[in-house]
């Protein structure tokens, strides 16, 4: 219809009145766009550079390039069985009475640490408070679930004093060395985030739901798998294993064999940049053949106590007066699209402007405006020649 045409006149030449696309609540297209990938694809982080928003990617559903940019496997789910935004209204719901927080990659409280590897989880279910999943300072720490003495007594040690400093506790909330980390920052009377490899509305094992409830309580249990998902444990587990690494700042490993699910997760940590940290081992025990070729091989640092921790973080555990740790300050207004975008190429390398206007393919003015905010905000901080750092 031309912009003089009344609804008459077109009636009258073409003999209908054009259907409107219909519009959903944003968090729809995010789960709409979330199950069309699957979790822990590979192309998500691509899409977002590509497209911005789910609701763009839903627009652009009948192009050649939908199929190209989807990949090949997304493809053929969405042939065999297409979905549309308004499918998911009954997870939302039944999310919204379950007391089950979605977040999705443009919510303000969704993990900056997250929006910036390749695979980003497009949407979290979280139960807890989720302020705490951007805190400053996260060490993740996994390890074994039939640990030795000797493992449960760093894991306690060191949680506990990491706890005291300020860091919150990352891990996988599972039987182990997992549970000790947890416990230890629970006493410490610190927040600890909990990374499940089932969906959110169950806990496994089912012996930890009464360490979930006080975790809860002070902290936040996340999961990218829906409240009743049809899971492959045998793949969920590995692809869990990739957020903890991401969301911390600083990975630990207590104890583990040579061939485990802990060293997948220090692989991801490798993959995202993330110093590794090992406790050393017997020579005599199996669950010490991982952390001690951990050593060996340079893949990991030594770590003998919390300090050491402490100190690649930036915490001063002598100067620490309070327990719990600060939360990062969410900026005032929230970040734009645009200065997210921009964190996500900005970390511990100092990055200057040319590469970060060729990263984000953002003209020049709408950078320094992002960079600026970012600055602002104490997310980064400036240094000579134009160039930026994660602070």
């Amino acid at each position: 219809m031309t912009g003089s045409d009344t609804p008459l006149e077109y009636l009258a030449e073409y003999g209908a009145m054009p259907e409107s696309e219909p519009t959903y609540e944003p968090v729809l297209y995010w789960l709409w766009m979330a199950h069309l990938l699957g979790p822990g694809s590979s192309h998500a982080g691509t899409l977002l550079d590509t497209y911005g928003s789910a609701c763009a990617l839903w627009e652009d559903r009948d192009t050649e390039q939908f199929r190209k940019n989807i990949g090949l496997s997304a493809w053929k789910r969405w042939k065999k069985q297409p979905t549309t935004p308004a499918d998911y209204v009954p997870l939302w719901e039944e999310c919204q009475d379950s007391g089950i927080q979605i977040l999705t990659f443009e919510d303000a409280d969704y993990p900056l640490a997250l929006s910036r590897i390749p695979d980003p989880p497009l949407v979290l279910y979280c139960t807890g408070d989720v302020r705490h999943l951007n805190t400053r300072y996260m060490v993740g720490m996994v390890g074994t679930r039939k640990p030795t003495s000797y493992g449960i007594s760093a894991a306690q040690d060191i949680g506990t004093a990491l706890a005291e400093s300020g860091a919150v506790i990352v891990s996988g909330l599972a039987d182990g060395l997992d549970g000790v980390s947890h416990r230890a920052a629970i006493k410490a009377g610190a927040p600890t985030i909990g990374v499940l490899g089932v969906p959110i509305n169950k806990t496994f094992p089912s012996t930890n739901t009464e360490l979930r409830w006080k975790m809860e309580e002070n902290g936040t249990v996340i999961s990218e798998y829906a409240p009743g998902a049809n899971c492959d444990y045998r793949v969920t587990f590995l692809q869990r294993n990739r957020i903890i690494a991401a969301l911390s700042m600083v990975l630990v490993v207590l104890e583990a064999r040579e061939h485990s699910g802990t060293m997948s997760t220090v692989n991801h940590a490798q993959r995202y940049g993330r110093p590794v940290y090992a406790v050393p081992g017997s020579i005599y025990s199996p669950l010490s053949i991982g952390t001690n070729a951990l050593l060996k091989s340079g893949k990991a640092r030594m770590v003998t106590g919390a300090n050491d921790i402490l100190e690649q973080m930036g915490l001063a555990r002598d100067n620490v007066q309070e327990k719990a740790p600060a939360l990062c300050e969410a900026p005032k207004p929230e970040l734009s699209p645009n200065a997210r975008k921009v964190l996500g190429y900005i970390g511990a390398r100092p990055v200057g402007l040319e590469e970060l206007t060729e990263k984000t393919g953002m003209p020049i003015g709408a950078l320094l405006v992002a960079l600026t905010s970012l600055e602002l905000s104490g997310w980064i901080l400036s240094q000579p020649g134009q160039r930026y750092i994660l602070k």
